[in-house]
């Protein structure tokens, strides 16, 4: 992310709306762990953090987007979709990757990596894909505006 290209209202907003996802997952990992010390166990250790944490990093970018503070305002016209493409083949790739790596090194048996494989490849590439079109939309929206 550029931050040079942001005005002061941009960057105010910005860090405003990171403040208030920190405070969010906070107080999400603390809910979580009083949970867990009552004995609620929604979801196994490592992953729970791993979804609140997926969860909150998302809604902090949509919030970034639509709060029009995610990159500062272009002179040039450009062409989004070879990004979006590249972002996401590279969210996949990582992914494999670090499956691959994991299963690899025998952290943990190899029944419960393959049980993870799929739900965190599809996660990955759904997340990439949803924040992609969001961009694009919420960009192609402002820019209307900034025309009219």
């Amino acid at each position: 992310m550029n931050n040079k290209g942001l005005d002061e209202m941009q960057a105010q907003r910005k860090n405003k709306i990171g403040n208030q996802t920190f405070l969010m997952l906070l107080y999400a990992l603390m809910i979580d762990a009083g949970l867990y010390g009552f004995g609620f166990r929604w979801v196994s250790y490592p992953a729970n953090v791993m979804i609140i944490l997926s969860v909150l990093s998302g809604i902090y970018v949509v919030r970034l987007i639509s709060a029009n503070a995610y990159v500062g305002p272009s002179s040039q016209r450009e062409k989004p979709l070879p990004k979006v493409f590249f972002s996401m083949g590279l969210a996949v790739v990582v992914s494999v990757a670090i499956l691959l790596l994991v299963k690899n090194a025998s952290f943990s048996t190899s029944s419960q990596i393959d049980e993870m494989a799929a739900p965190i490849l599809f996660i990955t590439a759904g997340v990439a894909l949803v924040i992609a079109v969001a961009t694009i939309v919420i960009n192609r929206i402002q820019n209307k505006k900034d025309e009219d």
